[in-house]
């Protein structure tokens, strides 16, 4: 009990301190607040709206270096909250499946139940004794172990000892696979009972074609069905190696502990070589149309084409080409136009989804299937005018000041700093991109968003996948 005392005062201070650390950062005076301070502030829409405008500073200097095993490591110390943040990243999502899609969900759902030398409930309990909070996931890039545990030796050390023992020597063994796989099949039925999972498989099969993101991350039935506890532990072996790592530590610990943190870490992992470079999708040349046909009331329509990549140099001016149309909720175009004007849909939005080759931009909505058609050629017009004309100077300034203000905040807590430094690491980005960041997105000109949006969107080559009830006669073709 002292122990879940002790951290649930801990993340209460974390939010406490970073939020109050975000505000100061913005707010140049000493001045005690009072009901007076407010009214003042409250009275001037000019001070409003220059606070609006102010951006807010980071700096968060990242440290970085390689173990002698070949471990890359990201630390930023923070020495005001009792906590540490450990992030184990491996280049081994699903785009590392093969032939046996779901096989990279499968081993990081089982990395929880138990390892070698110990059962599934005495690793809970070890993590229990010194409140540490422990969990596996994996994307179609990447596979994550996240660790959040107290800083005091006494906690840490055990906690990190564990940590790396699940890393380097989880169980696998027949039994949990087997309860595994009874699980990933109810998921499965569920998502293809779903309009929008029936879509988004479909998407990104039609997108990517051979390439290895058009692997479900869950994998189909008959791929789950066929996978062995021995395939499972020779993707772990191939692919949660010490060279496809990145180790990310965040939080109050010194230089010294962290390279000693990192150094047992790295000894603790499998050796092996980095994972060989993903080969780059081909775009789409013409549009697609396909209709899946289910029971719904609903028709979600979903339409996109490639998009970013993390490095790509076009990032940030599509970033803010995006915030306009579809982004930012209830102010962006695609908003306004189908919920507003015309009550078409509840919600709508876009998105780019950068990894680490080209990720999709796409479109996603739902609305009633007898306005399904009317709704997506409304949208693919919306999206025409909008490359072709370009948002204005006001628009992108408007979408510059929501961005630049969200960001910082977007870092109040130590997790989602190491999240961040997750990702820099694994698409080996510069140390210096967090404090950079606002920098970067507050130089986008609208000239450089509206030449980025002609050359990188093309609205007659989206492929577009709708799924609910039987369309119309006259557009049933090609329908599945």
């Amino acid at each position: 009990m002292k122990q879940r005392s002790l951290w649930r005062m801990a993340v209460g201070f974390v939010a406490l301190v970073a939020v109050t650390g975000v505000q100061a950062s913005a707010d140049h005076s000493s001045t005690p607040d009072g009901p007076l301070t407010a009214l003042q502030r409250l009275s001037s829409a000019a001070a409003l709206e220059q606070a609006r405008s102010q951006r807010l500073s980071l700096n968060i200097p990242v440290q970085q270096w390689q173990t002698a095993e070949g471990l890359r490591v990201l630390f930023w110390p923070n020495d005001q909250i009792p906590l540490l943040d450990t992030r184990l990243v491996f280049d081994a999502g699903a785009a590392r499946d093969g032939d046996m899609s779901g096989l990279a969900s499968a081993v990081s759902s089982l990395m929880d139940e138990g390892t070698t030398r110990r059962s599934a409930q005495a690793v809970a309990e070890g993590f229990e004794r010194v409140g540490a909070e422990f969990s596996a996931s994996s994307y179609r890039d990447m596979a994550l172990l996240q660790l959040r545990t107290l800083s005091q030796p006494e906690y840490r050390d055990q906690a990190l000892a564990l940590f790396a023992e699940m890393a380097s020597q989880p169980a696998f063994s027949e039994e949990a696979w087997l309860r595994l796989q009874e699980s990933l099949r109810i998921g499965q039925r569920q998502r293809l009972q779903s309009p929008s999972g029936r879509a988004g498989l479909a998407f990104y099969q039609s997108l990517y074609g051979s390439h290895p993101y058009a692997n479900p991350l869950a994998g189909f039935a008959t791929s789950v069905q066929s996978i062995k506890t021995k395939d499972i532990k020779a993707f772990h072996a191939r692919f949660y190696t010490v060279e496809n790592a990145v180790l990310v530590l965040v939080g109050d610990i010194d230089r010294t502990n962290a390279e000693r943190i990192a150094r047992e870490i790295s000894v603790a992992l499998l050796p092996g070589a980095a994972a060989e470079p993903l080969p780059l999708p081909k775009a789409v040349k013409r549009g697609q149309r396909e209709h899946i046909e289910m029971p719904s009331q609903q028709t979600f329509v979903l339409l996109g084409e490639l998009g970013l990549s993390r490095l790509d140099a076009d990032f940030f001016p599509l970033i803010v080409a995006n915030e306009i149309l579809g982004g930012s909720g209830f102010g962006s175009v695609l908003t306004r136009e189908l919920r507003e004007k015309r009550g078409l849909t509840y919600s709508v939005s876009s998105q780019f989804v950068p990894m680490r080759v080209p990720g999709p931009f796409q479109i996603s909505f739902a609305t009633r299937a007898d306005q399904a058609e009317a709704a997506l050629a409304l949208t693919q017009q919306i999206l025409r005018d909008f490359v072709r004309q370009g948002p204005d100077a006001a628009a992108v300034a408007n979408a510059l000041a929501q961005l630049t203000q969200a960001f910082p905040r977007s870092l109040v807590r130590t997790d989602a700093i190491a999240s961040y430094l997750g990702m820099m690491g694994f698409y080996q980005l510069p140390p210096d991109y967090l404090s950079q960041y606002v920098e970067q997105l507050s130089a986008v000109t609208p000239e450089q968003v509206r030449d980025a949006l002609k050359r990188r969107i093309h609205p007659d080559r989206m492929i577009v996948i709708t799924a609910g009830q039987k369309r119309p006669s006259s557009a049933t073709q090609g329908a599945r």
